[in-house]
């Protein structure tokens, strides 16, 4: 078996489309396969790990930001998400999707939706 010389590693823009909504993200993804990633309400690390040739998972907590008073669909106040994405890479593109499980101030599972994603690097 090949063994896949692609990595994601360096810093991506992209939008995660969730509900109905879409929120613009950056992620960095590092050597170690750590990776942090900011939006406008958020920030979050986790990790990575390529699965094949062109394709990887990866894994975060995305804590919403203090000033930052986020109500789930069902009415809930939410602390924090953790996110699992399933990803391939093509034609310059990351794509993905997985599930997006939220959390109350008490982590106290609060919702869960569906995620797609797409990304491009910036470096």
């Amino acid at each position: 078996m090949p063994v896949s010389t692609w990595t994601p590693v360096g810093q991506w823009t992209g939008t995660v489309t969730h509900d109905g909504e879409v929120d613009e993200y950056t992620v960095t993804f590092v050597p170690d396969g750590s990776l942090s990633v900011t939006t406008k309400k958020s920030t979050g690390y986790g990790s990575w790990t390529v699965t094949g040739e062109d394709s990887l998972q990866f894994s975060l907590r995305e804590d919403f930001n203090l000033d930052v008073t986020q109500i789930s669909p069902n009415g809930h106040r939410a602390a924090y998400i953790q996110i699992d994405i399933d990803a391939r890479h093509d034609d310059g593109a990351l794509t993905g999707e997985g599930k997006a499980v939220v959390h109350g101030p008490d982590d106290v599972v609060i919702y869960a939706t569906g995620a797609q994603t797409e990304a491009r690097r910036v470096s």
